[in-house]
């Protein structure tokens, strides 16, 4: 089975888990070959999300990979979260993140694209806004192109 398959199989599984909890799937994938697949699963939360809590989803999600029989043979599981270096995918990400500062690429028009760095002062289901200097820029998640967390050093 190719890793698409694989990702279709895998998917509903970690839905499951998490259902409508504070733990929210931001993006997985499954890649390599039979034998030796890598399940990369990145998670986030509302709230802390600390090891103990990785580690008992890492263990439920094997749990449920190993008994259902859905990986063909070995595989690794990678359960984390997204990491400051990856950009926020989803907009239930940007709350976490008010008062931090974000690089935020995105369509200013139809066909221009710009960026802004600044504070994130407001995070809605439909769109951000950017504290740059003495004035706000709101943008709409769907014109963001990539926004990252910028970190203080």
């Amino acid at each position: 089975m190719d890793s698409v398959g694989l990702e279709e199989r895998v998917r509903p599984l970690i839905e499951e888990i998490l259902d409508t909890g504070p733990i929210f799937l931001v993006d997985f994938s499954v890649r390599g070959s039979r034998g030796s697949h890598a399940v990369d699963i990145f998670i986030e939360s509302d709230h802390a999300l600390g090891v103990n809590q990785l580690a008992e989803l890492s263990r439920e999600i094997g749990f449920l990979l190993d008994t259902g029989d859905i990986m063909p043979g070995p595989y690794t599981l990678n359960v984390s979260t997204p990491g400051a270096d990856r950009p926020l995918r989803l907009p239930r990400q940007y709350r976490k993140h008010l008062g931090r500062t974000l690089r935020v690429h995105y369509r200013k028009n139809e066909d221009a694209c710009t960026e802004i760095c600044g504070e994130l002062i407001v995070a809605e289901d439909s769109s951000i806004q950017i504290q740059n200097g003495k004035r706000a820029i709101e943008i709409l998640h769907d014109d963001i192109q990539w926004a990252k967390v910028q970190l203080p050093w």
